[in-house]
């Protein structure tokens, strides 16, 4: 099966806010896992998520899984991206289209955290 993965992020104004979301890109595109590996934005910043599903469409992909980027199931992970799965369900029949969880509940997250906090790599640093 012919299998293209959206990671659909909220979008910035900022340049360069789009740079992590690449990176997972990347990440995902070297494992080799899936015939297509996009990303897309609900706001501020292209591509849109109707973009790439058109896109991946025309890959001629059987299946086009969507992978919410976010941290919190605020009002894109509850109302717009369902509306925007229904829509596309609705656009390309002929194609499956599913949405998985937020990345936020998964059971991973918690590490995450746990490397982030124990690296002493901090990023952000309050003035001084």
């Amino acid at each position: 099966m012919r299998t293209a993965v959206i990671i659909l992020g909220h979008g910035s104004r900022n340049t360069g806010a789009d740079e992590a979301i690449r990176k997972v890109v990347d990440g995902v595109k070297q494992t080799g896992s899936f015939t297509v590996v996009e990303h897309a934005f609900l706001q501020y910043a292209p591509p849109t998520p109707h973009e790439i599903i058109e896109r991946c469409v025309g890959q001629n992909v059987d299946r086009i899984v969507i992978v919410p980027f976010f941290l919190q199931a605020g009002a894109h992970v509850t109302r717009d991206i369902p509306e925007l799965v229904s829509n596309a369900r609705k656009a390309y029949r002929g194609v499956e289209i599913v949405v998985t969880d937020y990345v936020g509940t998964h059971l991973l997250m918690a590490k995450v955290v746990e490397e982030l906090a124990g690296k002493g790599n901090y990023g952000v640093r309050s003035a001084e």
